[in-house]
């Protein structure tokens, strides 16, 4: 017999309600649920572990203290993304172009999606990887809103609707920045003898 499983809006929803009562022990089990997410976004966005784990923290402590004003007949993980992308963009502008170093060796591989499955022969996955890091870099090398959007298009799926009502930005700016997004990632990937099939 399956079981069923809650959908994720109603557990945010009653976790908040429970943080908003005295429980504030209770945005732990928020936290639980999107902080990979979170993580990920901030990752992606700024190319350092360290620095990405800080902004998702204060990504987190943020939201928890604007849990009063948030709409919970609302999905939860656009909003946090909203915050999370927020704060990683004011962090590289207070550290500057140092900031945005290009992710390699283990970062790059913890940002970066899984290995294909074990059976793939060895030169397969070898080649997987470089192309994985090829485009990291590629992502990491482009502007602040570029890489914003392209993050939130890619990483989380967002539409174009979600992207603007997450950044602020028109939906027809949205599109723009995309498609800029995609010239610069698939010109850098052909400078590096990869094709950008993923880009479409």
């Amino acid at each position: 017999m399956a079981v069923a499983v809650e959908p994720e809006t109603n557990a945010d929803a009653r976790a908040v309600a429970r943080c908003r009562a005295g429980q504030a022990e209770a945005f732990a089990e928020v936290v639980e649920r999107h902080q990979a997410a979170v993580y990920a976004t901030a990752l992606r966005l700024i190319g350092d572990r360290e620095a990405a784990l800080e902004v998702a923290n204060g990504a987190f402590y943020k939201a928890y203290r604007a849990l009063g004003s948030v709409d919970t007949s609302r999905p939860l993980r656009p909003w946090l993304l909203r915050i999370a992308s927020n704060e990683a963009l004011s962090y590289l502008r207070e550290r500057g172009r140092a900031a945005r170093q290009t992710v390699s060796g283990a970062a790059g591989e913890a940002a970066l999606a899984t290995l294909p499955a074990d059976e793939a022969p060895p030169e397969g996955v070898a080649l997987a990887r470089e192309r994985r890091a090829a485009v990291h870099r590629a992502l990491a090398a482009l502007p602040e809103q570029y890489r914003l959007v392209t993050v939130l298009r890619y990483l989380h799926d967002l539409s174009y609707a979600e992207i603007a009502a997450q950044t602020g930005l028109p939906s027809g700016t949205v599109g723009v920045y995309l498609l800029r997004a995609r010239e610069q990632l698939r010109g850098r990937l052909a400078a590096e003898g990869v094709t950008a099939d993923a880009l479409s």
